[in-house]
């Protein structure tokens, strides 16, 4: 299953609330269609051949962190080494260049939270931006998905576990417009290619591989 595909086929089945619609509305599909995108994320990870890698429905599973419990969207984790894998969903299709500094803030936070914890854990997280939202202007960065890529940057690329808490291992980036599956982009010409969505699986796999050379799925 090909990441990009399963979100086209996501935003194509799911219910648009449309243009005009409110706050409420806005919310409440961002936050199923991050609730779709996690469980493709975690399918492409079982057919990579981490059967046991879950993305739960409903209310996401909580880990003890550093500071106290951080939920994560997509997790594999046994009893002997707790946490060993995570990745996380986050989505702004609205009023990005207003709201993008917020979820950099938990994203950082998240990381950190799970690091601290479990410094061995794999960490990666998926960001979806509206892709007409992206091209709008940023006074710094020229372009909104410019500073995304300037924030993300600077929190992605952990490569030893001693390395910084809230940096995570992998990251990607993917741009789509609400209710239009021909839009979903997984590879923005703006994005260097470690932070693409396409071959964040394939990424997050490898990363948890060389962490883990003598893991044995079960």
């Amino acid at each position: 299953m090909r990441l990009d595909d399963a979100i086209r086929r996501a935003v194509s089945e799911m219910p648009f609330p449309g243009a005009g619609a409110g706050r409420v509305e806005r919310k409440n599909y961002t936050e199923a269609l991050s609730q779709r995108i996690s469980e493709a994320v975690a399918g492409c990870l079982r057919e990579a051949g981490l059967h046991r890698v879950v993305a739960p429905r409903g209310r996401d599973k909580q880990f003890m962190g550093g500071y106290g419990t951080k939920g994560v969207d997509v997790y594999l984790a046994d009893e002997k080494h707790g946490l060993l894998l995570s990745s996380g969903t986050k989505g702004i299709l609205y009023d990005v260049p207003k709201n993008l500094k917020n979820r950099y803030r938990d994203m950082v936070m998240e990381a950190l939270e799970l690091h601290k914890r479990f410094p061995y854990a794999v960490c990666g997280h998926l960001l979806f931006l509206g892709a007409a939202e992206a091209r709008r202007p940023s006074q710094a960065f020229g372009t909104v998905i410019h500073e995304a890529v300037a924030l993300l940057t600077a929190i992605s690329g952990r490569v030893r576990p001693d390395e910084a808490p809230e940096v995570y291992e992998v990251m990607g980036i993917v741009v789509l417009d609400p209710g239009d599956p021909g839009s979903v982009d997984p590879s923005p010409e703006d994005v260097p290619p470690d932070l693409r969505a396409a071959g964040y699986c394939e990424r997050l796999g490898a990363a948890f591989r060389r962490r883990n050379p003598f893991f044995r799925p079960g």
